[in-house]
């Protein structure tokens, strides 16, 4: 996937409230040198709490699959975890979106998510 396009999906899956903190956390530490492993610790240090939330667990997990694919540096644990939420479905519920062609878009970009996050080599 070309990198423009890559960062449009990104921009398009990281709109809520806390996948944007979690964008700007991440962000933050890459700025200042850390690689995307140690800013996904980073990242996880402070919204770990909330990985068991139906709600916002997802976020976190897309939020961070689609942080480490952008870097270059994808996890092979997030890129699964990320891909089995999608196949699953609980990615498309934890945006929780009432119009039915808001939610056919939604499940259009998480489709080609899991597709990029499929095609992509993991760093470990």
């Amino acid at each position: 996937m070309p990198g423009r396009a890559l960062d449009d999906l990104l921009l398009s899956l990281l709109t809520s409230d806390l996948a944007l903190e979690i964008r700007a956390e991440f962000m933050e530490h890459v700025r200042f040198g850390a690689t995307p492993a140690d800013a996904t610790s980073q990242v996880l240090s402070r919204f770990g709490r909330l990985l068991a939330s139906p709600d916002d667990g997802p976020v976190i997990i897309l939020s961070l699959a689609a942080l480490q694919l952008r870097e270059g540096q994808l996890s092979a644990t997030f890129r699964d975890a990320a891909i089995d939420l999608i196949d699953s479905g609980e990615a498309l519920a934890a945006y929780r979106l009432s119009e039915a062609t808001a939610r056919q878009a939604r499940d259009d970009l998480l489709a080609e998510f899991a597709d990029a996050l499929a095609a992509a080599t993991t760093g470990d």
